[in-house]
């Protein structure tokens, strides 16, 4: 995994620029590391889209502004097992933590993810 912090770009907005031409405005929900490098999960900001993209994320760090580059997953599989490293991730994070830690903003992320993925 980086050095960056990936943290400062967790809930960014960022513009897809779609096959057609248009752009698409997503909002990083989630930074991970699988396999040694890194991942970012974006979603649309428009709620009615219920998608989630993932890319690789690269920072270069070098120079005063760090650049991040998003990279497209071009391989099926590879994006289908990423994909599916996200969602035990996810279940990781549901399943692990003390039931009587039920914080609100928990609760609004579940709520979030759960029809996103749905």
């Amino acid at each position: 995994m980086s050095d960056f912090d990936w943290s400062d770009i967790e809930e960014m907005t960022i513009s897809l620029e779609l096959e057609d031409g248009s752009t698409l405005e997503c909002e990083v929900i989630y930074i991970f590391e699988w396999n040694g490098d890194d991942y970012a999960a974006l979603t649309p900001v428009d709620e009615t889209i219920e998608e989630i993209y993932f890319f690789g994320i690269e920072a270069d760090t070098k120079g005063g502004q760090p650049e991040i580059t998003l990279l497209q997953i071009e391989d099926e599989e590879m994006l289908d097992a990423i994909s599916d490293a996200f969602d035990e991730m996810l279940d990781e994070e549901e399943f692990g933590e003390d039931e009587d830690e039920d914080d609100e903003e928990d609760g609004r992320w579940d709520e979030f993810i759960n029809k996103k993925l749905d």
